[in-house]
């Protein structure tokens, strides 16, 4: 967890939970309020759009830092002939400027979206949910599941039938840090490297957004997914996996505060057809893992980040095009700029204070939480819940660190496709104990804290077995694990 040095505001931009939003578009419509929770859900931590002004002519080596941090370089694999699917919030309308298909392979004919219709019903149960405006009752009802959603989310492009594109670009940046993605800012027009560039992508959209009107013109807007909307985009998945007979890892950058049956159903379904699971811890801190990243059976993912962020509080945006060190566990310093002082670290590697820990009171154990990858400050093309217009963006959260996870271990099947579930999830934890992040705690340059120098500290098994890089991932393999097996197909 974070301790300030110096207490400064922070600038935090969490998934909208309470905001009344105001538009024009009609005399007969009033607001839109943010509704009920709902199951699932995407929440990055913080995000903040990449300005013009930071940038000034094309890097030499357009690796960004997290990518250079878990050693994708060590490896001529690309993650060709493999599939990820990605269940989250779709891709945005324009996701070709992004991927262009000279460079990234999406199987747009695999694509699918998962949703319900949802409607003001005053008469029903309310079984979507019940809102109040001065003590006033408003009922929504919504109806069984669609698959004919498409995977496009409601952006200015592709608008909701009220014209609204409040949707989240969370899966358009998710799937950047696996494929790369074309970059224009500035006088910067450049490819950046992802974890495993020649993977096939499958967006699957199982996090949706409604607008819905009461007759008196308020309306309410919800984001999410539903328990059958996730454990269907996971099933599709594993019918895939069985009719095609291909290797597929499912990325779930999501999670919710409960545990569900139908989707652990859905997820042992999908792994027996031999298809890997990774998801995100949570971003709850000590409150505890989300699932399904909980469920034992599921690779879940913790985020870390790189102690030198923004130049070590030297006032840089350059820094996430700067070169990592190979040695991790290497002291290094950083520089607090208000008070002068310079702090020194141990390691190169942080836990972000956001990610989950697990938490025995909801029956969690610190061997569930497995590993930890890049999750702060992760650039990519994104656009936030309630806006309309996409940005290049610097998004936390162990949203970010599962992509990681998922593309090392499309790494791994392009040599080893024989590899289940169980084996890569022990592989994986071999190769992150080579980094096993000591509680050592660390000193951080906070950008919203205008870089005042921050505090972070964990506990040990709070990061999982370590931070996972890809040298180590297939040194595990090629050893065996446990058993002594060796897994060279």
């Amino acid at each position: 967890m974070k301790k300030s040095v110096i207490l400064s505001t922070m600038l935090i931009l969490v998934l909208m939970t309470s905001l009344l939003l105001s538009f024009g578009v009609a005399t007969d419509q009033k607001e839109i309020r943010i509704g009920t929770k709902l199951k699932y859900n995407v929440n990055p931590v913080k995000a903040q759009e990449i300005s013009t002004a930071e940038l000034d002519g094309t890097p030499a080596d357009p690796t960004p830092y997290n990518v250079d941090m878990v050693d994708a370089e060590t490896t001529s694999n690309t993650g060709e002939g493999i599939y990820v699917a990605v269940l989250d919030t779709g891709l945005l309308s324009n996701y070709l400027d992004f991927f262009p298909e000279d460079m990234v392979d999406i199987k747009e004919e695999w694509g699918i979206g998962f949703t319900h219709d949802v409607w003001y019903d005053p008469t029903g149960e309310g079984n979507w949910s019940i809102e109040y405006i001065d003590g006033v009752e408003y009922k929504f009802s919504y109806g069984p599941l669609r698959n004919d959603r498409g995977f496009i989310t409601h952006d200015n492009g592709a608008p909701d039938k009220y014209g609204f594109g409040w949707g989240s670009g969370h899966g358009t940046h998710v799937t950047s840090i696996i494929t790369g993605y074309h970059f224009v800012r500035g006088t910067v027009d450049t490819w950046i490297r992802g974890v495993a560039p020649k993977v096939t992508i499958i967006p699957v959209l199982v996090l949706d957004d409604w607008i819905v009107f009461a007759p008196d013109g308020n309306g309410w807007f919800w984001t999410g997914g539903t328990w059958e909307m996730v454990a269907a985009g996971i099933r599709y998945v594993g019918d895939l996996a069985k009719t095609h007979h291909i290797k597929i890892i499912i990325n779930m950058s999501l999670g919710g505060s409960e545990p569900s049956p139908i989707i652990e159903d859905a997820i042992n379904y999908a792994i027996s057809q031999g298809v890997i699971i990774v998801a995100a811890a949570g971003n709850s801190g000590l409150e505890g893992m989300d699932w399904p990243g909980a469920y034992p059976q599921v690779i879940s993912a913790a985020a870390a980040g790189w102690t030198q962020e923004y130049g070590g509080g030297y006032y840089t945006y350059y820094w996430w095009w700067w070169d990592v060190p190979e040695k991790l566990n290497a002291e290094n310093y950083v520089y607090d700029p208000w008070t002068g002082i310079t702090y020194k670290n141990n390691w190169h590697t942080y836990l972000t204070d956001f990610s989950s820990r697990a938490n025995r009171d909801l029956g969690q154990s610190w061997q569930d939480l497995d590993v930890a990858a890049p999750g702060a400050a992760i650039r990519g093309p994104y656009k936030p819940y309630g806006t309309t217009q996409w940005g290049f963006y610097a998004v936390w959260g162990t949203s970010q660190a599962t992509p990681h996870v998922s593309g090392i271990a499309a790494l791994l099947l392009q040599s080893y496709p024989n590899l289940n579930q169980a084996e890569m999830e022990r592989i994986l934890k071999k190769a992150a104990a080579k980094l096993p992040m000591p509680a050592d705690g660390a000193y951080i340059s906070d950008v919203f804290s205008n870089f005042a120098v921050s505090y972070y500290w964990w506990n040990d098994h709070d990061a999982g077995a370590g931070f996972l890089t890809v040298d180590e991932a297939f040194k595990a393999a090629k050893t065996g694990v446990g058993s002594g097996k060796n897994y060279l197909k």
